[in-house]
């Protein structure tokens, strides 16, 4: 059965005027979700997750984590870069993006699959700095959280999204209890990603990037998909698959310059459902990161819950 997480708090975090990464795109997800017929599978508003400040400081510095709570109360507009506008909320909206994370983890354990409908995105933040709309690296939160738990000694994360997730490369990349794959737009920014990057001592082997060019479309990302990624999740046999979910390379995005239709997001999620079949016990989960078309957006979760939820 699948569980999708989502709080209220997600929206007061205020970006400005015209910022791709706004608050409307909660709705945009919570209307896809309501296309694919599973408003009931929607937990709103759950409570704190007695793990969350122990989690993010295994990810970040408890210092970074300071940081960010005076500079929002000080007041100030940005936090490291002007890549990451703040606002009152911005402190407790990131650390809720965690908070509901972890829930919807410990849920996935008992359910097999969960979604969450979250911002800021996450998967940009290194550990000691925010970039590319992100603060606390979410999914790699939710990583170190569940390999803590019985049973669950191999994870793959599969990020998806059109920007390539330089902060949770480089927190996993050398490790061999964390597989980190990616398919995202190269050159691009952040500018991380290329092919040769697969990982450092021990974790050598255990990063894989998928570069493609602008203009790309549901081929190059299904393809990619179907002969890499599946054969890594089969070889690697991971108790349980995390996705960042970026819908950013879809047709409509203004930011992913990329031609990837919302059906190909359910096909590339059946792929991933089928793998944890096999070897996770069903166990999936996911969380959003990019998509910024509100339209492209809720095509692409509506696609991306129906195939969760198979």
């Amino acid at each position: 059965m699948l569980k999708i997480y989502t709080h209220s708090v997600f929206s007061r975090h205020d970006t400005g005027v015209g910022h791709p990464e706004r608050a409307e795109r909660l709705g945009a997800a919570v209307e896809g979700v309501a296309r694919a017929g599973l408003t009931d599978s929607i937990v709103r508003d759950p409570e704190p997750h007695p793990d969350t400040e122990r989690i993010i400081h295994k990810v970040h510095s408890p210092q970074y984590e300071r940081d960010l709570e005076e500079t929002v109360r000080a007041g100030s507009r940005y936090f490291h870069s002007l890549d990451n506008p703040i606002s009152s909320a911005t402190y407790t909206a990131a650390r809720t993006a965690v908070s509901t994370s972890l829930t919807a983890a410990e849920q996935m354990l008992r359910t097999k699959r969960t979604f969450v409908i979250a911002r800021p995105p996450g998967h940009h933040a290194e550990r000691l700095s925010a970039m590319g709309f992100c603060f606390f690296n979410t999914i790699a939160c939710v990583a170190e959280w569940l390999r803590e738990q019985p049973g669950i000694d191999r994870l793959f994360i599969y990020d998806f999204d059109v920007h390539h997730g330089n902060g949770t490369q480089h927190l996993f990349e050398q490790r061999d209890d964390v597989y980190y794959a990616s398919i995202h737009r190269y050159p691009f920014y952040p500018g991380t990603g290329a092919d040769d990057e697969i990982g450092l001592g021990p974790g050598r082997g255990f990063t894989k990037n998928l570069p493609v060019s602008a203009g790309e479309g549901d081929a190059a990302f299904l393809g990619a998909t179907e002969d890499e990624i599946v054969r890594l999740i089969d070889d690697y046999r991971p108790n349980a698959i995390l996705l960042s979910s970026g819908f950013d390379a879809h047709r409509r995005d203004p930011l992913g310059g990329m031609k990837v239709t919302e059906q190909a997001y359910g096909e590339i999620t059946r792929r991933i459902v089928e793998c944890a079949g096999r070897w996770s016990e069903g166990r999936v989960f996911s969380l959003l990161e990019g998509g910024y078309d509100l339209e492209g957006l809720a095509g692409s979760v509506a696609e991306h819950v129906n195939a969760l939820s198979a």
